[in-house]
């Protein structure tokens, strides 16, 4: 999601200090620490930030749950929450009924986040709004899994970008005429700005079956859904957007490890080239719920340890602040390529790259040499 500068209207005119502990206790009562709530909240600002980091259900599994003087904002979550079940609804629908189409056409996948991932970390398909089914198919597989998509009636969107979407960025986006959940049909886990998975084949062997209502839908493993979410913190940490909901999913994900799932962590981030994305994301989330409930996996060194983690926590939670002093994008990218110069060139060579492909397609777009048009492009 990228999210436009008027979305942070309301909650640039607070500071947010108040609003973040109080967050930031909400979310450690989720995961079992009864942290007290602070004193003078601003309750709508509050719903904001939750609503900007995708973790407005959190406040409260019940709207009559909410302090007294928060009543203002319990009508406002629980629109979200009906508006949730109905989207994620047919989110979970359509991930079943893609899990079954590229399972009768032979075309292997794995489904990753969206409401199926909510079951396993969190018991329940609608914590999140969410309005994608993402599932990842090797390179070799991804014309296959397209023509899956178009035999069931999903039309390519973007067509005029299709081709830096699939170059830069390794998806495609699916939907049906009708509307309903976009399918993002994806052959890459990473996008320009961090490092990428070395192998992506492995997540695709590594995969699990979910059992939810009956179904078997491969899903990635307990390991490798650590590393999506870390994934997902680090592209949000880069383009500056509230990521409270990645760092949710990432300790959810760590919370659930098995021993053995736990020990193995480690490597499998190191044969992928994210032993650094791990560690800035897991030291993130230490961040968000620093003196509340702590966790049991142990980080490597943080990638950024000049980054004071009071100020670590405010990017990651209200990077709007316009206080906020970041490191620059060039230092970052070198953090997470652990100082390796080779890595890190290719890295920024592809960032470089998809700047330069997608600016040149928008202007041949804003120049009407190219239209906007649906379907597969030229």
């Amino acid at each position: 999601m990228t999210f436009a500068p008027q979305q942070f209207a309301i909650v640039r005119r607070h500071d947010c200090i108040a609003e973040t502990e109080a967050l930031r206790a909400l979310l450690a009562r989720a995961f079992g620490d009864g942290a007290d709530l602070p004193p003078d909240v601003r309750p709508e600002v509050l719903f904001e930030m939750s609503r900007l980091n995708k973790v407005g259900l959190f406040l409260a599994p019940r709207p009559q749950d909410l302090p007294q003087d928060w009543a203002a904002i319990a009508p406002q979550i629980e629109t979200m929450r009906l508006h949730t079940v109905a989207r994620n609804g047919h989110s979970l629908r359509t991930s079943l009924e893609v899990a079954r189409l590229m399972r009768a056409a032979g075309v292997a996948h794995v489904q990753f986040k969206g409401p199926l991932q909510q079951v396993a970390l969190f018991g329940g398909p609608c914590w999140k709004p969410t309005g994608d089914v993402d599932l990842l198919v090797s390179r070799s597989d991804l014309d296959s899994a397209g023509a899956v998509l178009r035999a069931a009636g999903f039309h390519p969107q973007e067509a005029e970008l299709a081709g830096w979407w699939t170059r830069h960025l390794g998806e495609q986006h699916f939907r049906r005429p009708a509307g309903g959940p976009v399918v993002d049909l994806h052959h890459r886990l990473q996008q320009p700005g961090s490092p990428r998975p070395r192998r992506t084949q492995d997540f695709l062997a590594r995969a699990v079956p979910f059992l939810f209502e009956g179904e078997a839908v491969p899903m990635m493993s307990a390991p490798d859904r650590c590393l999506i979410a870390a994934i997902g913190v680090v592209k949000a940490f880069v383009a500056r957007e509230p990521c409270v909901g990645h760092l949710c999913d990432l300790r959810a994900s760590l919370d659930r490890l098995a021993p053995d799932e736990a020990r193995a962590l480690p490597g499998i981030a190191r044969e992928q080239g994210l032993t650094e994305t791990l560690a800035l994301a897991s030291h993130g989330a230490d961040a968000l719920f620093d003196s509340l409930a702590p966790r049991r996996y142990a980080s490597e060194a943080h990638p950024l340890p000049t980054l004071p983690p009071a100020v670590f926590r405010r990017m990651l939670v209200a990077p709007w602040d316009p206080a906020l002093d970041w490191p620059r994008r060039s230092s970052i990218l070198w953090a997470l390529s652990g100082h390796r110069p080779r890595r890190f060139l290719r890295e920024a060579l592809a960032v470089r790259a998809s700047d330069l492909h997608r600016v040149w397609l928008t202007g041949l777009i804003r120049s009407g040499l190219l239209h906007r048009r649906e379907g597969k492009a030229a």
